[in-house]
């Protein structure tokens, strides 16, 4: 339903960033990869929230990382300030693990500053 909706993105594409319009942010720590279950294993979903199986997503592994590294995607175009027009709507998986961290939104402002709009560290398996 969503798919056709302008700025909506399902990820099924290798080209994700392209098709997208998004970008892996070079200065992070690590990369956000494009994947279904044969790569996360047990600890990841079978597949995205859409009905069926086999249906790529975006995903990190955290089970590497050290506390405070971050793996950022950031949007090719520049989003105005709006009122209500535009809205982030998207759905995640967070496997309960003392190696997950908090998954955040930002918007960064004109002057270059992070502004915190989103974030959640809830943990709960198998549950998008």
């Amino acid at each position: 339903y969503y798919t056709s909706i302008p700025g909506s993105c399902n990820f099924e594409s290798q080209e994700w960033t392209t098709v997208c319009g998004l970008t892996q942010d070079s200065g992070d720590d690590f990369d956000w990869n494009i994947s279904n279950s044969a790569v996360t294993g047990h600890t990841g979903p079978d597949g995205d929230h859409t009905p069926g199986k086999g249906h790529m997503f975006l995903y990190i592994n955290s089970s590497t990382q050290k506390e405070g590294n971050r793996a950022r995607v950031i949007t090719a175009e520049f989003f105005p300030a709006s009122l209500g027009v535009c809205r982030v709507r998207f759905w995640f998986w967070l496997s309960a693990s003392r190696q997950t961290g908090v998954l955040k939104v930002y918007t960064v402002e004109e002057h270059g500053m992070d502004i915190l709009m989103w974030s959640s560290s809830r943990n709960e398996e198998k549950k998008w």
